[in-house]
């Protein structure tokens, strides 16, 4: 099972420690994956104005500091073109929920076509969008119950 997970590195990443949240999930499933409790093919992503898959990165890798430099604005229209309309795995989408309501309405419109359960986001920081609910939606904290039997269930 592919595993996208897919980092915010817009502006309104910047402050509140929100990259070292990320950083610190990201780090937390590579190590899950790497000692043997979960079993996906992780690819990681940056996006911001632009999105873009992190070549050559590995769960057995530092996370890329390029990451930790959050600028720009979130454009849903460049992570879709990235992933696809149907992504070829799931989704873990690391964000506080901070975009424009044109990129809100696409977002509603790609998840509506994705296959059930296949996409999930942590809400990232202790300002995060209040907005941003739903049964798909969790908090950091909640890390291991995001991923518990998600990647096992054949619903993507």
């Amino acid at each position: 099972m592919r595993l996208y997970l897919v980092c915010d590195t817009s502006g309104s990443m910047r402050d509140g420690g929100k990259p070292f949240i990320m950083r610190t999930t990201v780090m937390a499933i590579a190590q899950w994956v790497r000692l043997g409790y979960g079993n996906a093919q992780i690819s990681l992503c940056a996006w911001a104005s632009e999105a873009c898959l992190v070549p050559d990165w590995s769960e057995k890798q530092e996370y890329p500091a390029q990451l930790l430099d959050c600028q720009g604005t979130s454009n849903w229209k460049a992570l879709i073109q990235l992933l696809g309309e149907q992504p070829d795995g799931k989704v873990l989408l690391f964000s506080d929920g901070f975009w424009s309501r044109a990129d809100a309405r696409l977002f509603k419109q790609w998840k509506e076509c994705l296959p059930p359960d296949s996409l999930r986001i942590v809400k990232t920081g202790a300002d995060a969008n209040p907005q941003l609910k739903g049964p798909d939606v969790f908090v950091a904290e909640d890390l291991f119950a995001v991923l518990d039997g998600w990647l096992e269930a054949n619903s993507a």
